[in-house]
């Protein structure tokens, strides 16, 4: 086969004329109806489909829905009611929470002002008593001073006297 024969036989194609039914076609005009046949083959099948579509939404049982979407919203009323009870509820903590903390604190600050108190009462307390025993050991050391002063005058004169007199005793 020949390819430049069957281009010049597509080429003569557009020129060609066809006798059918009485009517002499050309080539373009063949295709132009055969576009026009399927755009109306087209539109008439999918305006078929379109009508099962609306057939099949009205057939639906409106009822059934009304009920499902009633039983949702039921269902979302309650858990919105839940959601608010459980809002109220951390509210209710929250607030209980922040009034034993505020307790806590103040009597924090009552303990630590009785610490201080006490810290204070110590401190003098333990301030008198040093001064006590200051004074006891001064008069101690005061008294042992007198005593050992007396005891030493005594030792003296009893050596004084043994000194004098060696035989007497």
């Amino acid at each position: 086969m020949d390819t430049t024969k069957i281009a010049d036989n597509i080429d003569g194609l557009a020129d060609r004329e066809f006798k059918t039914g009485g009517m002499k076609l050309s080539f373009g005009s063949i295709v132009a109806i055969f576009a026009f046949l399927s755009t109306v083959v087209g539109g008439l099948y999918g305006g078929f489909v379109m009508y099962q579509k609306i057939e099949e939404v009205a057939g639906l049982d409106l009822g059934a829905y009304q009920q499902a979407m009633d039983v949702m919203d039921a269902k979302v009323t309650g858990i919105a009611e839940k959601v608010e009870e459980s809002v109220e509820y951390s509210r209710d903590i929250k607030n209980g929470l922040r009034s034993d903390i505020l307790s806590i604190e103040k009597q924090t600050d009552r303990v630590e002002d009785m610490v201080r108190e006490s810290e204070d009462k110590v401190r003098k307390m333990i301030d008198n008593a040093e001064v006590r025993f200051e004074n006891q050991r001064e008069r101690v050391r005061v008294s042992q001073s007198g005593d050992m002063k007396e005891l030493e005058d005594k030792l003296m004169d009893k050596l004084q006297r043994a000194l004098d007199n060696p035989l007497a005793d």
